[in-house]
């Protein structure tokens, strides 16, 4: 489905109030992910702040009268595991998660500021050249990344001015 049609699909009126939810939801969603990619942040930490508010306001707003709000209740409401509703019962605040929730090329930048394998001598980022796949930069993006091809990561930290290539080496600038 191509942008413009999943955007029609979501803004048409109907009369049923359930087909309008998603409509809303995606209008008011529509800025929000754009602001969170245009400050790099991936849809795994999104997930995590999603579900730390649907956990909080099902805390909050929709208890019981007389009755404590467990952990069970809210999974029904909300649709999480009870071991997820715990686990995000005990984080107080949402800039407590989990920042190692890195989108990918964020794996790769880690992984080349710790991992030996790709440190020089004084223990920096080394230049990685960028046709060797026994230690250069696309063996990084291979242990790093996941399935990402080398491409993609490579243009999007060329694209954060993370990286610049000189003589087929990729160097790491921030």
């Amino acid at each position: 489905m191509t942008k413009s049609n999943f955007r029609k699909l979501v803004t048409t009126k109907g009369n049923n109030f359930n087909k309008a939810i998603p409509s809303v939801a995606v209008r008011t969603l529509l800025p929000i992910v754009k602001f969170l990619l245009r400050h790099r942040i991936p849809y795994k930490y999104f997930c995590e702040l999603a579900k730390h508010v649907y956990v909080d306001v099902a805390l909050s707003e929709f208890s019981m009268p007389g009755k404590k709000q467990t952990s069970s209740r809210i999974a029904t409401i909300t649709g999480l595991s009870r071991k997820e509703v715990s686990r995000l019962r005990g984080i107080a605040e949402a800039h407590e998660l989990s920042i190692n929730l890195h989108n990918h090329a964020g794996r790769v930048i880690c992984g080349w500021r710790q991992d030996p394998d790709f440190l020089d001598a004084d223990g920096k980022p080394r230049k990685l050249d960028f046709k060797s796949n026994k230690s250069g930069f696309s063996l990084l993006v291979k242990k790093y990344s996941g399935d990402m091809p080398v491409k993609a990561i490579l243009d999007e930290l060329l694209r954060a001015e993370a990286v610049e290539i000189r003589d087929n080496n990729v160097l790491l600038l921030k």
